[in-house]
């Protein structure tokens, strides 16, 4: 039963709660004990709650019994981000030093989850302040992949998608500046959402990057992405974070057909790939013909427009932890006071031309793909992330900017990006596809996720870690 209950679909743990093959209590009892477990491998929590949790459990439960259903994410567990806050519990943002930080509010997207009815186990492990996707805190420790433990799960949001990976959540809510979600997602075989800027509130999030933050769900299925969402998404009164926009029914919508569906591959974005990484990704674009898509060439942006952009925008990282930063120096590594120190060098003018730079690529974007519905391309370029070096790519040593250029365009656009598992490495290690859509259409970026996961069982696939 454990094992069943570890890896169970949201949808399925929902229709055994309703019927009462389990409770949630005895839900979350499952999930924390194999926690205890297997976590010490992984280093995915901060901070854990279980006692809190089995009060909301039991809460969930006599809610049930009284006819009180709060909908698809009722009594299932969740972990939340540590840079996200929870009332009454720990907000460090992958710091030491800020486990004194208690936070009386829920961040909004926590408000939306507890509203609806989901159960917070804890807080998931992160890259110090969200800095960089090496899943490697010099606090809290390394964040292993559960399919390799040797090596990263990737960051930032590396213990959420370790955590969904080894079965300890179904769900855990994430963030995305630069590739925080997608990269863990890729590295550790689950799927992860960055929905458009302003789908999400950013309320409560600790901030690094005002304009380009993205908060998302990281789940072991596309339909679980979906429900997330349906959840989370939408617009929060008094917080200029979020659009008025109304919220389409994603499950609905994700289950239509691909018939006439538009592929957009741009070949220069896979030149930087370890030869797995271009393999699988191109088996996919071919299953994604095969159920129905045409596939069409476009030629986005260069990479170095959007890292210049990006480096442009250094001033909003300095203007978020700037305080922080001249409190406590050494508190921050040598490329967060690398970034904190260029960003305060920036010129306003600057600046400001960075940001009329970064309108001119979105609307070169905008023609490169307007015969196109979806971007297909890699979430990652390398096979695998160790700790402590980079890996070799394309006859040299990689770089920070080969392990975001798949992302980091896509956050400075804020348009929906999803990563799901493609294939796996020769040795057993998951491989990401990304999938990219317009702004606001995270339906058809579902939609295309949800039918090549439907034809593939990449995500039926279990890492080899068991409880001991």
């Amino acid at each position: 039963m454990s094992d069943e209950l570890a890896y169970a679909s949201i949808s399925d743990l929902g229709r055994m709660l309703r019927t009462r093959a389990v409770s949630c209590e005895e839900l979350a009892k499952t999930l924390i004990a194999r926690t205890d477990q297997i976590d010490p491998r992984l280093n995915s929590y901060i901070t854990r709650t279980p006692e809190r949790a089995l009060d909301d459990a039991r809460a969930a439960d006599d809610e049930l019994r009284r006819g009180v259903d709060r909908g698809a994410l009722h009594g299932i567990p969740v972990s939340i981000k540590d840079h996200i806050a929870t009332a009454g519990i720990a907000t460090s943002a992958g710091a030491r030093f800020r486990l004194s930080n208690v936070p009386t509010a829920d961040a909004a997207v926590v408000r939306r989850l507890r509203g609806a009815g989901a159960v917070v186990m804890g807080k998931a492990n992160m890259n110090k302040f969200a800095g960089g996707e090496s899943g490697d805190n010099p606090d809290f420790g390394r964040i292993r992949t559960p399919w390799k433990t040797e090596f990263s799960a990737g960051g930032s949001s590396g213990g959420s998608g370790a955590m969904v990976a080894a079965g300890l959540v179904p769900l855990s809510i994430g963030t995305d500046n630069g590739g925080s979600i997608r990269i863990p997602a890729a590295l550790c075989g689950v799927v992860g959402f960055k929905p458009t800027f302003g789908r999400v509130s950013l309320d409560g999030v600790f901030p690094r990057a005002y304009t380009f933050d993205h908060v998302g769900p990281l789940t072991r299925s596309v339909a679980d992405s979906a429900l997330a969402l349906q959840a989370i998404a939408g617009h929060d009164p008094g917080n200029d974070t979020t659009v008025r926009r109304a919220v389409p029914d994603y499950v609905t919508a994700m289950r239509a057909p691909l018939r006439a569906l538009r592929i957009g591959v741009d070949a220069d974005y896979d030149a930087v790939c370890q030869p797995a990484v271009l393999e699988r990704v191109q088996a996919a674009v071919g299953v994604l013909e095969r159920l129905g898509a045409s596939v069409r060439a476009v030629r986005l942006p260069p990479y170095a427009e959007f890292d210049a952009v990006s480096y442009a925008m250094g001033p909003e990282f300095s203007a978020s932890l700037g305080g922080l930063w001249r409190d406590n120096p050494t508190e921050f590594g040598t490329e967060d006071t690398a970034w904190q120190v260029a960003g305060e060098l920036v010129p306003a003018v600057d600046y400001i031309r960075g940001m009329q730079r970064r309108r001119v690529l979105a609307r070169q974007y905008a023609r490169a793909t307007r015969d196109v519905d979806v971007l297909v391309c890699p979430s990652y370029a390398f096979e695998r992330r160790p700790f402590g070096s980079w890996p070799d790519i394309a006859g040299r040593a990689a770089t920070f900017d080969d392990a975001v250029r798949f992302t980091i365009p896509f956050d400075l656009l804020g348009v929906p990006a999803l990563s799901l598992p493609c294939g796996f490495t020769d040795d057993g290690l998951p491989i990401g596809l990304q999938l990219v859509g317009r702004a606001f259409d995270e339906t058809t970026v579902l939609r295309a996720a949800y039918a090549y996961e439907q034809a593939t069982d990449w995500h039926r696939r279990r890492p080899p870690l068991s409880p001991v």
